[in-house]
């Protein structure tokens, strides 16, 4: 009976052993941004920048930045994509810059590459001289990001960022737009607005040591209410690019 009951408690840790990964999965969260967008400006220097100070974040929340926004496509002859962004075709190169940075870099060298850039966005702003000075701060090669940004992959590679954002369930009318585990609500939204790891240390059934140092009390009560954060609402008619 002995070796029988080790062979059915062996087959159930087996069996079991899909759940417990999934129930060790990170939290997702995925934020929907536009490059000169003042909220998502915001977020991204203030609680996004925080929470990449975690040495060990990625183990508890996966996080996925998606640089397009309000802004609209269509394709063109040879084939390529033209884009149209709310603020106009300088906003539509910084979103081309940072998803070829997010799409040739690890997560974390990426995300705090885009947290240097957008420290220095604004309406005129050189993005190349931006980007060549972040690249070099963050040991990124700035070559490579140009390169991509002007070229067809990055072209690409902004075509998948917009086929994400306008497949969101509901749609978006806002930047920035955050999701959870693939679902939008305005309470997880303004909570993570204002403190991402404080969100994923209550959310995320993975731990970190980081955790022991956020509140033991559960924040929802301080934001049960319906107003947004500073956002950028969608717009009507961009205008795309020839």
């Amino acid at each position: 009976h002995g070796d029988l009951d080790s062979m059915r408690a062996s087959w159930l840790l087996i069996a079991l052993l899909p759940c417990i990964a999934f129930c060790q999965a990170p939290l997702s969260i995925e934020i929907y941004t536009e490059s000169l967008c003042d909220g998502c400006n915001d977020l991204i220097q203030g609680s996004l920048a925080n929470a990449l100070k975690v040495p060990d974040l990625f183990d508890m929340v996966d996080i996925v930045l998606v640089p397009f926004g309000n802004a609209g496509e269509r394709k063109t002859r040879s084939g390529d994509w033209s884009f149209g962004c709310q603020h106009g075709p300088v906003e539509c190169y910084g979103n081309m810059i940072e998803t070829c940075a997010l799409n040739l870099y690890s997560r974390r060298e990426a995300l705090q590459f885009v947290v240097c850039v957008e420290s220095y966005a604004g309406p005129d702003c050189p993005w190349n001289d931006i980007g060549h000075f972040c690249a070099i701060r963050e040991e990124l090669n700035w070559t490579s990001i140009y390169t991509c940004a002007n070229g067809q992959q990055g072209n690409a590679w902004e075509h998948e960022m917009a086929v994400k954002t306008q497949s969101l369930n509901p749609r978006h009318n806002y930047v920035p737009w955050i999701t959870v585990n693939g679902r939008h609500d305005v309470q997880s939204e303004n909570l993570i607005f204002d403190n991402l790891v404080k969100f994923a240390c209550h959310n995320s059934s993975v731990k970190i040591p980081e955790c022991n140092n956020q509140s033991s009390n559960n924040p929802i009560q301080r934001f049960l209410r319906v107003e947004r954060k500073k956002c950028c609402y969608e717009e009507p008619n961009v205008d795309i690019q020839e």
